[in-house]
């Protein structure tokens, strides 16, 4: 275990969502949430994965929709925020490509 004091998950979750927001003030982050949280190994530093759908991805589904005539659920953005187990500032932010899993494909 670590000797210094570790921040808690709450704590790191909303370094991220706070970095996030002001990252992107100009940008409305529809449908933020957590999707993944990880305390790394050597426990210094917690990866917190935040998704939301961006306008841009909002509208060119819309776009698709209407074409098309059919409804498509809209993609999300992922991001990956590494966050300082001790400090709590944010030292990363990476692009998250999303996996797609196949209901039932298990093994």
């Amino acid at each position: 275990m670590r000797e210094c004091s570790m921040i808690s998950v709450k704590d790191a979750v909303n370094a991220a969502l706070d970095w996030a927001r002001e990252i992107y003030a100009d940008t409305e982050l529809q449908h933020l949430r957590v999707e993944e949280i990880k305390l790394s190994e050597d426990e210094k530093s917690w990866s917190i994965t935040l998704g939301w759908i961006e306008p841009a991805v909002r509208s060119n589904a819309i776009t698709l929709a209407n074409v098309n005539g059919t409804l498509q659920k809209l993609p999300r953005v992922y991001k990956i925020f590494e966050v300082d187990a001790e400090t709590g500032s944010v030292r990363s932010m990476q692009i998250r490509q999303a996996t797609h899993v196949r209901s039932g494909a298990w093994g």
